[in-house]
C-alpha cells in the first residue's frame, strides 16, 4: 500500500490580514521622559565617574557603552546619586550611559 508523503516545500505560511504592530510595553509615568541621558568623556584615563541629574529613591538601571573604542568599560560603583565607570585600559574616548528608574521598569 502506497504511503502519503507531504512535500515541505510545497507548504507556505499564510499571514493574517490583519498583522499587528509589536508592543514592547510603556513605562508608567511618563514613558521615555524619564530616561536620563548621558554622555562621559574619558581622556586617557580608565575611570570616570557621573553625578545623576535626577533624584532616585532606589539604585536604578545604567546601561553603558564605549563609542567607538576597542576598550570594555563596566560599573564599579553605582548608587542613588551617581555612577562610576571603569575601562579595559587608559582611554580618549566617549562612553554612553541610559540611566532608567527601577520603580518605573
Amino acid at each position: 500500500m502506497p504511503t502519503t508523503r507531504i512535500d515541505s516545500n510545497r507548504i507556505r505560511y499564510t499571514y493574517p490580514l490583519l498583522r499587528k504592530i509589536p508592543f514592547y510595553g510603556e513605562v508608567a509615568g511618563g514613558g521615555a521622559n524619564t530616561v536620563e541621558v548621558a554622555i562621559i568623556n574619558f581622556d586617557d584615563t580608565n575611570i570616570q565617574s557621573y553625578t545623576f541629574l535626577n533624584n532616585y529613591t532606589e539604585i536604578p538601571i545604567c546601561i553603558i557603552t564605549a563609542e567607538d573604542e576597542n576598550v570594555n568599560v563596566y560599573i564599579t560603583s553605582l548608587s542613588t546619586t551617581a555612577i562610576q565607570v571603569t575601562g579595559s585600559s587608559d582611554f580618549t574616548g566617549k562612553v554612553h550611559v541610559h540611566i532608567y528608574p527601577r520603580d518605573e521598569v
